[in-house]
């Protein structure tokens, strides 16, 4: 138990960066069409959780300063789909903000809609049920209403700024 005498004080963001890079998180996308605009959208996320089997929750944070994140909290049915070790070219392809990130055939429909990346370790389909404003970030907790697994059993993951999978090579 950590007990606290003083007072609480800032703590310099550089350092918790380079602190919670040693971390290892998974590599999730997010993504949808939004049926007011058609248009479609798509982010990664470090920080995608499971919360609840009954009922069954996911759960991710978004930073405030997303510019994907306006567009997906429109869409009826969010795509989720977490990328496999092998997909490392599709992540850096979808964190480019000016790439044309539906170009290609990497893509699929859900049973619901939702764009889903082909050959994730896995996929689901969920329906935003509540945004919660959590300091810099908003917490998106997302009720599943499908999923699989995919293709990949080998995950993709971020760790020290690098990518690797979790099983050796």
């Amino acid at each position: 138990m950590t007990i606290v005498t003083g007072q609480l004080g800032t703590i310099d963001p550089a350092h918790v960066r380079n602190v919670m890079a040693v971390v290892p998180t998974s590599v999730t996308v997010i993504a949808g069409q939004p049926e007011l605009t058609g248009e479609h959208s798509a982010m990664i996320v470090g920080s995608f959780v499971f919360i609840s089997l009954e009922p069954c929750f996911v759960g991710f944070f978004v930073g405030h300063e997303s510019t994907s994140w306006p567009q997906l909290n429109k869409a009826t049915v969010l795509g989720i789909s977490t990328l496999g070790s092998v997909q490392t070219d599709i992540c850096r392809k979808l964190g480019k903000k000016e790439a044309d990130r539906f170009a290609d055939g990497l893509w699929r429909r859900g049973a619901f809609g939702a764009p889903l990346v082909t050959g994730s370790v896995a996929t689901m389909e969920c329906q935003i049920e509540n945004v919660t404003k959590i300091g810099d970030h908003d917490f998106v907790l997302a009720r599943v209403l499908g999923l699989n697994t995919g293709s990949a059993t080998n995950p993709l993951i971020f760790q020290n700024h690098e990518f690797s999978g979790l099983l050796p090579g």
